[in-house]
């Protein structure tokens, strides 16, 4: 995508833990995207829309639509104002807490990457699926 990245690897115990440290280390950003390493297939592009869409939002994450079914995904942008929230977070609850406080926008996407997490050897099947299709 040709965004500034950080990649959080020290080995914390919850997910909420992962997001503070890495926060902690670009604090000078003026965002941030959070995209759990278990999602590898994320589109460069919606890295990008999602950074986009943060210069006028405070929380943005992407949306997959399957038919009906709106299904949320990954990276979730947070802009500067959620900087002291962020710093806070402990836990494998994430940052559930402060998508709620500033109502985040969704983002409507078509990347099924950002759904598809890897955490089975039944999902790296899935996933090479999904590579092939593209």
């Amino acid at each position: 995508s040709g965004l500034p990245y950080h990649i959080e690897d020290a080995g914390h115990p919850g997910m909420g833990d992962s997001i503070a440290a890495a926060v902690r280390q670009t604090q000078h950003a003026n965002g941030w995207l959070v995209l759990p390493a278990d999602l590898p297939l994320v589109q460069p592009e919606t890295l990008l829309l999602v950074a986009e869409a943060l210069w006028a939002n405070d929380v943005v994450q992407p949306v997959y639509l399957e038919g009906l079914t709106e299904q949320r995904g990954h990276p979730v942008g947070f802009g500067r104002v959620c900087l002291a929230k962020l710093l806070k977070l402990e836990g494998n609850k994430g940052a559930a807490g402060v998508l709620l406080a500033y109502n985040a926008m969704k983002l409507i996407v078509n990347d099924v990457g950002i759904i598809t997490d890897i955490d089975t050897v039944d999902d790296l099947a899935r996933a090479e699926l999904v590579l092939k299709s593209r």
